[in-house]
């Protein structure tokens, strides 16, 4: 009955054992599993360097919404973000942005022309941007102030000769987006822009004048990396 009584003991230490020792694997796995969980729900931190592409349609009156159809932009936007709190970061960017644009097919009298009339625009802007990360997705509102450069140049078949026009002015971004953290340093977004350039050029004779508030909105998509 002794010897029964022991060997019954002894099972249940065995027992007790592999119970803590399965709790113990198990919390590990726990742990190990959220660690990168934790990581990507900071917030984008550090260095990051976004590279966007989207289509960008004018909304300005006058002129410049007459000239332009929904054109290709491309971009290259760069910071430093600090964090603020949990999931909150904040800091410095410069954005680039290019266009070249697609001319309206009926801007001119007659047929054709639009191939005959090179249209681009290029901002400069240095601004701030902030990021609110919920677990791997995040949200992202930024507002910039820098330089707004459009160009324009045609052939002699759409004015007397040769020529081009240029103008440079303030040009403001205001933004949102969205993204999602696939890795610790790369992210998917999705971002909405509305950009600005107060342009006030002397009219003149010329077939395209910088005359307008040139007010846009730009869809992109963007690939970043944290680094």
């Amino acid at each position: 009955m002794v010897r029964g009584t022991q060997v019954g003991r002894r099972s249940r230490a065995r027992g007790g054992a592999a119970v803590r020792a399965a709790l113990a694997v198990s919390g590990t796995t726990v742990m190990l599993l959220a660690a990168p969980a934790r990581a990507q729900g900071g917030g984008i931190e550090g260095f990051f360097l976004e590279v966007p592409m989207g289509l960008g349609a004018p909304i300005a009156e006058g002129g410049y919404e007459r000239l332009y159809d929904p054109s290709l932009w491309l971009g290259l936007n760069l910071g430093y973000l600090f964090a603020l709190g949990d999931g909150v970061t904040f800091g410095p960017a410069l954005d680039a942005q290019y266009s070249i644009g697609n001319v309206e097919s009926d801007w001119h009298h007659g047929d054709g022309y639009e191939d005959d009339l090179y249209l681009g625009r290029l901002r400069l802007i240095g601004g701030a941007r902030l990021t609110v990360g919920f677990g791997s997705a995040f949200l992202l509102m930024r507002l910039g102030l820098g330089l707004d450069y459009v160009h324009a140049s045609w052939d002699d078949s759409v004015y007397r000769e040769d020529d081009d026009d240029s103008d440079v002015t303030l040009g403001i971004v205001t933004g949102l987006g969205m993204g999602y953290r696939v890795a610790d340093w790369i992210g998917i977004e999705f971002l909405l822009d509305f950009p600005v350039g107060f342009h006030d050029e002397d009219r003149d004779d010329d077939p395209v004048d910088w005359d307008d508030e040139m007010i846009d909105i730009l869809a992109s998509l963007a690939v970043s990396f944290v680094l």
